[in-house]
């Protein structure tokens, strides 16, 4: 079992290993007044450490054509607060989240987001 302080060391480790930042956005719906609305997306938090990383990748059906669709994965804080309801803005594109790694592991060091770039 790991004390605090060999807990807090490792995961000051792995912050170093998070070359980039990237923005969290959350979105707000604004009703129109007649039965409709519209959602628009802004910053929650700005400037998150990051490191994203390609899993895997394959070609998908979109907009009449074969596009590329890749795997990613973002690892950031453990602290972090992200959801599925999240989009990432990194390096001038956004990511719709897919899934978060669950916290109930044994030593909670780091967090992992499942991403899908939106075309």
């Amino acid at each position: 079992m790991l004390d605090d302080r060999e807990l807090r060391d490792m995961r000051e480790s792995i912050g170093t290993l998070f070359p980039s930042t990237c923005n969290l956005l959350t979105s707000t719906y604004t009703p129109d007044g007649q039965g409709g609305g519209t959602i628009t997306w802004g910053t929650a938090t700005y400037e998150v450490p990051c490191r994203l990383d390609t899993k895997g990748g394959r070609t998908q059906l979109a907009g009449e054509a074969m596009q590329p669709f890749n795997s990613l994965v973002l690892s950031m804080p453990y602290d972090t607060t992200i959801t599925e309801s999240y989009r990432v803005e990194f390096e001038n594109e956004t990511f719709i989240v897919t899934n978060v790694n669950p916290l109930d592991t044994s030593w909670s060091l780091v967090k992992r987001v499942q991403l899908e770039k939106i075309i």
